[in-house]
């Protein structure tokens, strides 16, 4: 690539001070960087970090959150205010996702802007400390959102990340609005490092009304962004026919 590009970077969090420092260190350290705005929606954090962030990178641009975006509606949010600042500074060539425990490697955003397409969307595989895979993109389709680049055009034809969602399936979601536009999405090799985390909790140590409170928890088993994202992509039917079988599953515990 001969011209640097602008790249938002969209990010949120919530009371891990250290590991929010410490993937804002990795990534304006990185090689090879393209010109970045950070963007970061700490929803409601109590240990201090968004004061970190304000004292040790005063360039991000931050907001505070009350709580309760989670984030699916954090990321929005941060999208948003992207939007906001391209009044005044002009508009960005991509916007990146980036989970605020990603580490990234030295040369990630290098690998990131290397396929860099106006009409496709790049994925980063994220390993843990082992070199195990757990994040990512996978050739089912399934897209996850620790570490995204999103090229303007592809924003200007399917627009934001849905913020109808709480905590899980709104990655997913772009993914699929994106197949549905013609849009491709590909993986670039291995970015960085981050841990596993459970999407959901355990329901074998859970009573039957910890498992029924779950159904309706932002990072529970949701059923609400269930019924949404089988609805969005798959119809009414469907949606009907997943959020029974979810229901039935939690409720007995298997």
């Amino acid at each position: 690539m001969s011209e640097m590009k602008k790249i938002a970077v969209l990010m949120a969090c919530h009371n891990r001070s250290a590991t929010t420092l410490s993937c804002l260190r990795l990534l304006f350290g990185n090689a090879t960087a393209p010109k970045i705005t950070v963007f970061l929606v700490d929803d409601g954090s109590t240990d201090g970090t968004y004061e970190a962030v304000k004292k040790v990178f005063p360039a991000v641009q931050a907001i505070r959150g009350d709580g309760s975006l989670y984030w699916a509606k954090g990321m929005e949010f941060a999208w948003r205010m992207a939007l906001a600042h391209e009044q005044v500074d002009g508009k960005f060539d991509a916007y990146m996702w980036l989970n605020d425990d990603t580490m990234l490697a030295e040369n990630a955003l290098g690998k990131l802007m290397s396929m860099y397409d106006v009409q496709s969307i790049v994925v980063g595989n994220l390993v843990d400390r082992n070199g195990k895979p757990v994040y990512g993109f996978n050739v089912n389709g399934w897209v996850n959102g620790n570490c995204v680049l999103i090229p303007r055009a592809v924003f200007e034809k399917i627009g934001m990340i849905c913020g109808e969602y709480a905590h899980a399936w709104a990655d997913s979601d772009y993914a699929m609005r994106a197949k549905r536009a013609g849009i491709s999405i590909a993986g670039c090799g291995v970015v960085g490092t981050t841990e596993w985390h459970p999407l959901r909790p355990d329901l074998g140590a859970m009573c039957l009304r910890e498992r029924w409170h779950s159904l309706f928890a932002p990072k529970g088993w949701n059923l609400h962004d269930l019924w949404l994202y089988r609805k969005r992509n798959w119809g009414h039917c469907a949606a009907i026919a997943s959020c029974v079988h979810f229901v039935i599953h939690v409720l007995i515990g298997k």
